[in-house]
């Protein structure tokens, strides 16, 4: 009889639990995660054609996450529930998986070695990201050595490989990370992927960020991309915020991503491009974008008590200012109580051009002007009850 690999993995995990309890300098707790959401969907990724139905989905994400440590060693053991919901019957598609299983041994002068399945994400995750907003997230399993000295300024490093055995993708990833003088942060990041299944590209650059007095800053990130097929491509991204009066905060982007016209188009294979390309997912994510110009405005501010409001809008054009793409608006409320139980809600409006509508080529040409005339919309209400037990 086979074993799953998973079960596997479980038994080893809890048979060394059991151990560990009996010790004395042990650590032993388990997080709880009940995320259920409701979307209304209408337009969401994907431009929809006039005379397209609307549809509504309840999304379940629950997750039991074991952590532990004993002396130098820690790890962590989770796994997930993905429920959707919906259709005209209620019918219910389900996955239950592993999302974390890793040991890691920590050693002196702030040394660390992690192996196994575990959440990898750097700077602001544009280009490696976690993904936490989409459902299953991202999880990657390989091996991550870390080294984190006591003085930031003398920088911490983190190198990883990764790979994926069901793509056939393997992931080489050198992070730095250093603080210049008392106002500026500089990071490097280089990040290869080479599959046999998806594309394969070196990507390479750095981000600045500065502080301006005690309440704005500015930020920029600059990152190449050499394709193994030939081409090279690239991302500037400028960035600004301040904060205001009873906490406002204001942040002004600006994003330029290159085309085919300019050698090749830039892609953020790892990135959370949700965060920064527009809720409603029309780039990136619903469908592989050909470059991009993203000039975005944001502001959020607090709603009395554990409450606040926010709201970003987006200008979208092709590379380099090109043409005209679309304007989308992306509103929400959020609320917590006690730290455990957070509520989301959020509606996200998406104005397209007879061109986005061509780029994405999901609707027939003889159909393109009146799908440039719909808006396109997104609304969800989520619920996340994140308690945390300690068992030792």
């Amino acid at each position: 009889m086979r074993i799953h690999p998973y079960l596997t993995v479980l038994s080893v995990l809890l048979a060394g639990t059991l151990s560990l309890v009996a010790q004395q300098d042990t650590t032993l707790s388990l997080d709880v995660q009940i995320r259920a959401r409701s979307e209304w969907r209408d337009g969401y990724k994907v431009a929809t054609a006039p005379g397209t139905e609307a549809n509504l989905v309840t999304i379940q994400r629950s997750r039991l996450t074991l952590n532990g440590g004993w002396n130098q060693f820690d790890f962590r053991f989770g796994a997930q529930d993905i429920r959707t919901f919906g259709g005209p019957a209620g019918q219910t598609q389900g996955t239950i998986a592993v999302s974390e299983a890793w040991w890691a041994w920590n050693s002196q002068g702030g040394m660390r070695v992690t192996v196994g399945r575990q959440e990898i994400k750097f700077d602001d995750e544009r280009v490696v990201g976690a993904v936490n907003w989409s459902n299953p997230g991202r999880f990657l399993d390989g091996i991550r050595w870390d080294r984190r000295l006591d003085d930031p300024k003398k920088g911490n490093t983190t190198a990883a490989l990764t790979w994926d055995e069901l793509s056939q993708t393997r992931r080489i990833m050198a992070y730095h990370r250093a603080l210049v003088g008392d106002r500026h942060t500089l990071t490097f990041l280089v990040f290869d992927q080479d599959s046999e299944t998806e594309p394969s590209a070196l990507t390479a650059g750095f981000t600045t960020r500065s502080r301006i007095g005690t309440k704005a800053w500015w930020a920029t990130e600059a990152y190449l991309q050499q394709w193994d097929e030939g081409g090279t491509a690239s991302m500037v991204v400028a960035d600004a915020g301040m904060k205001g009066e009873d906490g406002h905060q204001w942040r002004v982007g600006l994003d330029l991503l290159t085309d085919d016209a300019a050698s090749t188009s830039f892609q953020p294979f790892l990135g959370t491009n949700h965060k920064h390309y527009g809720w409603i997912d029309q780039f990136y994510v619903g469908t592989q974008s050909n470059g991009l110009t993203n000039l975005r405005l944001r502001h959020t501010a607090p709603l009395g008590k554990g409450k606040a409001w926010g709201a970003t809008a987006h200008h979208f054009r092709d590379a380099m200012f090109g043409d005209l793409l679309g304007n989308e608006l992306d509103l929400w409320v959020t609320g917590k109580t006690d730290g455990v139980l957070t509520w989301h809600v959020g509606w996200s409006v998406f104005d397209p051009t007879v061109r986005h509508i061509e780029r994405q080529g999901d609707i027939n040409p003889d159909r393109w002007n009146e799908a440039a005339e719909r808006l396109q919309q997104w609304g969800w209400v989520s619920l996340n009850f994140t308690p945390s037990f300690d068992l030792r």
